[in-house]
């Protein structure tokens, strides 16, 4: 494993100093060095869950080892300003797997600012009461925002399977702007029932403060929200705003009550006459999402 001359260094001396260079504030900053003008056009990726499977039979029966560096590393060769991975990049949040993490990003040899969003995984106890602690540590805040290119990109964190109503007060603040917005976040809400709806998978998505969420996603005209935890693709239009599953950055594809589950990323193309998202599959294929409104079954 890699290590930043860490002799005699602890484990949390060891895992700070090869945190320091992600933190989102410094990727931000980076990202700045090649600045786009509001009415340029410019892409990103969008990665997906990415954790190997916390319980040993999950991983057994569907995990694919190495697909996640495979995916990151295909990413570094696409024509790409940065990255956003969606969350769950660790199965647990506890020091010694986001050494394995960070040690991940050094070996595939990451040059595109990487950006992150945390899932429940990345918390101290993925399916219990946690905290987030050691991930604010090592990344920043949990909730952020940043502009570029004439776009809002804003990042929510949903990893207690809830959107507080302090948050939902500070999004709405910051969805007081002229420019475009998007919105990245870990979990879908409940009411996209295909995604984690109680019919489909009830341990899918977040349901207090889901209908308020998705009420000013549309109040205040987000042209996409981009979501993982269910490791599965989709695509919904509610209430005239876009959503975007993307849970295949390498996480184990178990049954999810989708059935779209395959590893893959998207690169999304933002221009001034509208954007436009194309899947790329871990065998080398890819297509573009059609930009025509999706009609959902009543």
């Amino acid at each position: 494993m890699f290590r930043y001359n860490d002799s005699g260094a602890t484990e949390a001396q060891i895992l700070s100093r090869m945190a320091a260079p992600w933190r989102s504030h410094l990727q931000i900053s980076r990202l700045f060095q090649t600045p786009r003008k509001p009415g340029d056009s410019f892409e990103f990726a969008v990665l997906g869950d990415a954790e190997p499977g916390r319980l040993w039979i999950s991983r057994a029966l569907f995990n694919h080892p190495g697909v996640f560096s495979r995916q990151l590393g295909s990413i570094q060769s696409q024509p790409v300003d940065f990255s956003i991975q969606l969350g769950d990049m660790v199965s647990c949040g506890r020091a010694g797997q986001y050494l394995k993490f960070f040690n991940q990003l050094h070996e595939v040899g990451v040059t595109k600012p990487y950006l992150t969003v945390i899932g429940n995984h990345d918390r101290s106890w993925p399916h219990a009461p946690s905290h987030s602690r050691l991930y604010r540590s090592l990344f920043g805040r949990s909730n952020y925002h940043f502009d570029y290119g004439g776009v809002r990109l804003i990042v929510l964190d949903s990893s207690r399977r809830r959107v507080t109503r302090m948050q939902l007060k500070w999004l709405s603040l910051v969805l007081r702007t002229p420019l475009r917005k998007l919105v990245f976040t870990h979990m879908p809400p409940v009411l996209l029932r295909l995604w984690g709806g109680a019919a489909a998978h009830p341990m899918g998505g977040f349901a207090a403060g889901a209908e308020e969420f998705t009420d000013l996603m549309a109040q205040a005209g987000v042209e996409r929200v981009y979501m993982g935890h269910v490791h599965s693709f989709g695509v919904q239009d509610y209430k005239g705003v876009r959503y975007i599953l993307s849970g295949g950055g390498g996480s184990p594809l178990f049954p999810s009550g989708s059935s779209d589950r395959f590893h893959h990323y998207l690169t999304v193309s933002v221009a001034p006459r509208g954007m436009r998202e194309r899947v790329h599959s871990l065998d080398g294929s890819s297509f573009v999402i059609p930009p025509g409104k999706v009609v959902l079954p009543s």
